[in-house]
């Protein structure tokens, strides 16, 4: 070895520098190399050789603030966004949802297409309609994505990307759905139950942020819940973690679970049960989750009755998830379930009474695009790795090519 000849540094720990360098640009925006060397706990002049080596690699930029700026004495470093974006799809009974988010997680463009047929082929046509429709917006195109995250009711076979007990969407019961997805778009989907990924979502954008343990109960127009213990996404054996439905609440053998069920496949005949006791209400058949809603906040004596039913269900299986799970927070979520603000006393109280230690119980804030929130979220976090494996695989072609020369 020549006498000035710097050791090589193995390559795994370069590409670890090279990655956590990456990650805080992304992380943290604009930096210039002090700042990003002190994240990273990097002498500075192995941070200024990694950022040769990202911008070679264009990951990165170096560019100069303008005079306005603070850092306009230094140049700074900022990661590249759109080398590849993501995909996020939400298959809903009502809509399918699509948004494409590019790698520092910034959603570029979202979408949402009214479903008129729960049929397969019917689905299919409008997720190609909002696939097309979000990507022609975001300005980019199917060739541009390096990974695609998609939600979906019921219970997700990981290792084979089949669906089962898939609720109001019975056509996707038994569809090996990622197949389906990869042989329409070419691209192999990460599928992931529609629950997980907005309780991904509270964990990165929401309440669920810093919590170790908590979980999300969406009460909307089906029943379910997610769960992060310990700080990571819990699934279970077959992924079916989650299906508090089929908790035995009152008759066990009860398929609709009447006596407990608080979502939409069951709040109307709450209320017509209810109407006989309070006929001077506005509510009137066929009663809407919407309007009775509407009708208990201001006021109604029917519509506050069926609310009042509400909150003792829902604090019912809030309850049961808290005395299995221990869990420091439950996020409500789900059409119904963010409504929850004018009635979440009651819950709070009846929670406190069935167990010794309550949670935390909040509103999601995340809206109808939690689902699409998570799944970008996941998706951006694979195409972030497969846009740097991809650029240390090519570099290692080019320097095998160039050591056979």
């Amino acid at each position: 070895m020549h006498a000035n000849a710097t050791p090589a540094v193995p390559s795994l720990i370069r590409e670890l520098n090279e990655r956590s360098v990456l990650d805080t640009l992304r992380a943290h925006g604009a930096l210039h190399a002090a700042e990003i060397a002190r994240h990273i706990g990097l002498s500075k002049p192995t941070t200024a050789d990694i950022l040769r080596s990202l911008c070679d690699s264009r990951l990165i930029q170096e560019y100069s603030p303008g005079e306005d700026d603070s850092k306009r004495a230094r140049s700074v470093y900022e990661a590249i966004s759109d080398v590849k974006v993501s995909l996020g799809i939400d298959i809903g009974s009502r809509f399918i949802r699509a948004a494409v988010g590019d790698l520092n997680q910034v959603m570029r463009a979202q979408i949402s297409v009214p479903v008129t047929s729960l049929a397969l082929k019917d689905l299919t046509a409008v997720m190609h309609k909002a696939v097309d429709t979000v990507l022609k917006d975001s300005g980019y195109k199917l060739k541009d994505v390096a990974a695609i995250v998609v939600g979906t009711p019921g219970v997700i076979d990981q290792s084979t990307g089949v669906v089962s007990i898939a609720g109001t969407i019975g056509s996707l019961d038994g569809v090996n759905l990622a197949s389906h997805i990869e042989k329409e778009f070419g691209i192999r989907p990460t599928l992931e139950n529609d629950i997980n990924l907005v309780t991904a979502a509270e964990q990165s954008a929401g309440h669920g942020q810093g919590v170790e343990n908590f979980a999300v109960l969406s009460v909307g127009s089906g029943l379910g819940s997610g769960l992060v213990l310990n700080g990571h996404l819990h699934r279970g054996h077959r992924g079916a973690a989650g299906e508090i439905f089929y908790v035995p609440f009152g008759d066990p053998l009860d398929a609709h679970r009447s006596a407990t069920n608080p979502s939409g496949d069951r709040i109307a005949e709450i209320t017509r049960g209810l109407a006989k006791k309070h006929k001077s209400s506005v509510l009137t058949e066929p009663y809407s989750t919407v309007e009775i809603l509407k009708a208990a906040k201001a006021g109604d004596e029917l519509g506050m009755a069926v609310i009042a039913l509400e909150a003792d269900r829902i604090a019912l299986y809030i309850a049961a998830i808290s005395a299995v799970t221990d869990v420091e927070l439950v996020v409500l979520s789900g059409g119904i379930g963010r409504q929850a603000s004018f009635f979440i006393e009651p819950i709070k109280k009846l929670v406190s009474e069935i167990v010794p230690f309550p949670p935390r119980i909040e509103v999601s804030t995340l809206g109808d695009s939690g689902i699409l929130v998570g799944a970008i979220n996941v998706a951006t976090q694979q195409a972030c790795d497969r846009v740097f494996q991809d650029v240390h695989k090519n570099a290692g072609v080019v320097r095998g090519l160039a050591g056979s020369m």
